[in-house]
């Protein structure tokens, strides 16, 4: 069976009202106007400094129903940081108690269509890179994905495609507080051609100038038994240090000097 499934602990938002969509277009990095009801993409959550917040997945459950879902333990500090800027705004964000479970393997995303009603008042959404073999189930509950259609993953297994896919996570790969160049999901998460966001001149300045970051993520090639905290030598100078590792494949953090050593974060 090539499809495996995981249940995942993930931090919900929901934002309702007739504002909510006017308001999150307005505090987000991605462009979510006119999102068809069902959708999903990722977003960065700043800092009106630029600095990094928060990785959400924005899901348009209804025309003025939105639910993000980011890493858990954010929640709180993503709300505060929402709420910063509501004012006379007719929309309400509150932390709801959903569920998540990951499908990943070949024809995941035509199993997540099979299974109907699962999850019950949810949606299924794209996760990692854009990929038919990588999506989530996320509901105010979730069942447990029937034998017949899905193996159990184990968490260990769940990383180690993770990695090999080259999906960074906060806290693991992305460091709280940086620049949005350090999270190495530009690509997915962020609107160039959008109004303003808090966050918007740091992200505009360095990509009109093309300036690499201080540190960047890439997937890179590393011999067995490599260990997070490993360093990483490019032509004999220390370059970067790994943040996630899976047999011969992790996920470094690399210096601005090395920064096109191994392979840049991006689809397949």
């Amino acid at each position: 069976m090539s499809v495996q499934w995981l249940r995942l602990e993930r931090d919900f938002l929901l934002v309702q009202g007739v504002d909510a969509e006017k308001y999150l277009h307005s505090q987000l990095s991605q462009s979510i106007q006119g999102m068809p009801v069902g959708s999903a993409q990722h977003s960065l959550l700043l800092q009106p400094t630029g600095k990094l917040d928060a990785v959400v997945r924005i899901t348009r459950l209804e025309d003025t129903i939105f639910v993000l879902d980011m890493e858990p333990g954010t929640a709180e500090s993503a709300l505060l940081r929402l709420k910063k800027f509501m004012i006379r705004v007719q929309a309400t964000i509150e932390v709801v108690q959903w569920q998540c479970i990951a499908l990943r393997g070949e024809g995941a995303a035509e199993v997540a269509k099979s299974l109907g009603r699962i999850p019950s008042e949810g949606a299924v959404v794209p996760a990692w890179w854009p990929t038919s073999h990588a999506v989530d189930l996320v509901g105010p509950a979730v069942a447990d994905i029937p034998t017949d259609v899905a193996s159990a993953m184990s968490e260990s297994s769940f990383h180690a495609l993770r990695v090999q896919a080259g999906w960074p996570v906060l806290g693991i790969d992305i460091e709280p507080g940086c620049v949005p160049g350090e999270s190495g999901l530009l690509g997915v998460a962020v609107s160039f051609t959008k109004g303003c966001y808090p966050g918007q001149e740091l992200v505009e300045r360095m990509d009109s100038r093309a300036a690499v970051s201080p540190h960047v993520l890439r997937r890179v090639e590393v011999a067995a038994g490599v260990q997070v905290g490993d360093r990483i030598v490019v032509d004999g100078a220390d370059s970067g240090v790994v943040t996630s590792a899976a047999g011969a494949v992790a996920i470094a953090r690399m210096s601005r000097n090395a920064s096109e050593y191994g392979e840049a974060l991006q689809p397949a």
